[in-house]
């Protein structure tokens, strides 16, 4: 009851954030600030979209383990080679998806209405992030179903571990 609670609370401060980030982002056309308001909401979405698809990409290079696969690794353990192509394959559809983001946002702030450019920051991509991983997962359980089972929270724990190993490294 107390983990529905929290999720609950979650989504109701990300719903309050994104109405407040729309109202926010279309009264700001009306001010003295817009350009300065409108810009730090540009380089938060299409940067951390573009440093997204930069992070997972470089790990795509030759002689390097993609994310998804040292993620899936820690998880699983030992993956086989059908397995290490699939979790190849979703880096690289995470890394097309961050760079399409980057693309889209960029082209409809400086092509588009600021509202359009609202929508697609404040609801569009919190829906497609969502989508996407309930595709994958969908995806992922119908193709390789020699994948344990494991919930987000298991997911999220590996990938803490993972960027603790990181940062010793450093």
């Amino acid at each position: 009851m107390a983990a529905r609670g929290r999720l609950l609370l979650l989504v109701l401060a990300a719903i309050g954030t994104a109405l407040g980030s729309h109202w926010l982002l279309t009264r700001a056309a009306q001010s003295a600030f817009a350009p300065l308001v409108q810009g730090l909401f540009l380089a938060q979405h299409a940067g951390v979209h573009a440093a997204l698809a930069l992070w997972f990409g470089t790990t795509l290079r030759r002689g390097h383990q993609p994310l998804i696969s040292q993620l899936a690794q820690r998880l699983h353990g030992h993956l086989t080679p059908a397995m290490a192509h699939y979790t190849r394959q979703v880096t690289l559809a995470w890394v097309l998806y961050f760079a399409a983001m980057t693309l889209v946002s960029l082209g409809l702030y400086f092509g588009g209405p600021l509202h359009a450019w609202s929508l697609l920051v404040n609801a569009i991509t919190p829906v497609a992030t969502l989508a996407m991983f309930v595709g994958e997962y969908a995806l992922r359980y119908r193709l390789h179903p020699e994948f344990e089972r494991v919930d987000f929270s298991a997911a999220v724990r590996a990938f803490r571990a993972h960027q603790a190993d990181r940062g010793r490294r450093a």
